[in-house]
């Protein structure tokens, strides 16, 4: 059976986000004593969008730039740049420090540069970058996280108390294991899934996590409907809801006939609906007062159309705000 390779780097980026703070706290524990998480991370996107555009080292689609405050009270807070890298690449540890200088000239903050290594060469441990000339010297040296390193063990033991970061670490490693066998993706999908709801995982952590797993261990689409299958039998034993893959492409088909028919008032609801399971009822909350002053259908399409693609609940509270003042300025 074919199936399409997974973009592993993407689903990194996309795990990062996702579960930031669950990812920090399990991996970088010293970080974690350090970062005041009474104020929320920002996930500064444009900032590294422009460095791409300057540099000739590539597009940074798999970087992540966060800006954390520490407990020490400094308000201008640091930068963490965080690089998933799933193959070996020559040229890392030049990129890695071209981005912490560039971020260092542009911003002038403390910079912390974390890369995580998903390849599955054993040997590839890539951890500074050093050039020198007549006396003088550069010594870069960045953190790394290696895949293939970690204690399977000691994820397991995190994932059964119920921290998703190490879950999704454990999905990683089972990737690299079974990248040429279906059949293995496909049991390590099914235990996963089974851990997860044996574990007290709340609804919007299991719908975040069925989200990467169906992406980072890929199926052919006769195994993704077992997959879906396995998972509606626990839907029925446990009764709790998420939105599947089945269930998003009822939620598009139903999208598509209330478009062509020009429900506006279906599509807020498929809107709604879409916010609650990825991001949870507080977002869809929130998100309420501005949903309600939407009227056109087309505007309505593009806002769902992001709300089941977006990596952050606020890129879509803000553009849904943006719509209805501009619909109310018309």
């Amino acid at each position: 059976m074919e199936v399409e390779r997974p973009d592993y780097d993407a689903a990194w980026k996309e795990f990062i986000t996702v579960f930031f703070r669950e990812f920090v706290q399990l991996m970088l524990s010293d970080l974690d004593e350090m970062i005041d998480w009474t104020q929320p991370p920002q996930f500064l996107d444009n900032e590294l969008r422009k460095l791409a555009r300057e540099s000739e080292t590539g597009k940074l689609l798999t970087d992540r730039l966060v800006k954390v405050w520490l407990k020490n009270g400094d308000p201008r807070g640091v930068l963490l740049h965080f690089e998933a890298q799933s193959q070996y690449q020559s040229a890392l540890e030049e990129r890695v420090f071209t981005y912490y200088a560039r971020l260092w000239l542009e911003l002038r903050m403390d910079i912390a540069s974390i890369v995580i290594l998903g390849d599955s060469n054993p040997r590839w441990h890539p951890r500074r970058y050093v050039r020198e000339l007549a006396g003088t010297r550069l010594d870069f040296r960045f953190r790394t996280i290696k895949l293939l390193d970690l204690d399977e063990a000691f994820l397991s033991r995190e994932a059964e108390k119920g921290n998703p970061a190490a879950l999704m670490l454990l999905a990683f490693r089972r990737a690299i294991g079974a990248a040429n066998d279906v059949q293995a993706r496909f049991e390590a999908r099914k235990q996963l899934i089974s851990l997860m709801w044996e574990h007290g995982y709340n609804v919007d952590d299991r719908a975040q996590l069925l989200r990467l797993m169906e992406w980072v261990l890929m199926l052919p689409d006769t195994l993704e409907r077992q997959v879906e299958e396995f998972i509606e039998e626990y839907k029925r034993e446990m009764d709790t809801p998420f939105v599947s893959r089945l269930e998003r492409q009822a939620i598009q088909k139903g999208i598509a006939e209330g478009f062509a028919e020009g429900r506006a008032e279906g599509l807020r609801n498929a809107l709604s609906l879409v916010l609650s399971r990825r991001f949870g009822e507080e977002t869809a909350a929130e998100a309420q007062p501005a949903l309600e002053r939407l009227t056109t259908a087309d505007t309505l399409q593009q806002l769902l159309d992001l709300a089941l693609t977006a990596l952050d609940s606020q890129t879509v509270i803000d553009a849904l705000q943006q719509a209805a003042s501009e619909q109310s300025a018309d």
